[in-house]
C-alpha cells in the first residue's frame, strides 16, 4: 500500500503542477484578451451609432423631400384645375403621366 500511496502522492503533485501553470497561463492572457474585445465592441458600437444617425438623417430628409414634392403635386393640380380650367380627371392624369414618365427616366439613369 505504501507504494500505492506514493503513486497517489506523485499523481497529485502533477495534477496541481499542472492546474498551477493552467492557472498562470489563464492569468496571463485573459485579461489582453478581455481588453481588445472590449475595444473592438466599442469600435463595433460606436460604428452601428455613426450608421443610425446617417440613416435616421437620410429618412428624415427624404421625408422633407417627399413632402415637398406632394405640395407641388397639389399645387400643380390647383394649378391646372384654377388657371388652365382643365378637368379634375385631365388634370389628375397629365401629373400621373408626368410622375411615370420621371420615375422611368430616373430607372433609367440608374
Amino acid at each position: 500500500m505504501a507504494e500505492n500511496e506514493k503513486e497517489h502522492g506523485v499523481m497529485n503533485i502533477i495534477k496541481e503542477g499542472l492546474s498551477y501553470i493552467s492557472q498562470i497561463i489563464s492569468a496571463t492572457m485573459i485579461p489582453p484578451i478581455a481588453n481588445g474585445t472590449e475595444v473592438i465592441m466599442k469600435n463595433i458600437e460606436n460604428r452601428i451609432i455613426r450608421i443610425e444617425k446617417r440613416i435616421i438623417r437620410n429618412i428624415s430628409s427624404l421625408f422633407i423631400i417627399g413632402l415637398g414634392g406632394l405640395f407641388l403635386i397639389f399645387s400643380l393640380f390647383f394649378f391646372l384645375i384654377e388657371y388652365l380650367e382643365w378637368n379634375k380627371t385631365l388634370a389628375f392624369f397629365s401629373i400621373g403621366i408626368i410622375i411615370f414618365v420621371t420615375g422611368l427616366l430616373l430607372k433609367a439613369v440608374e
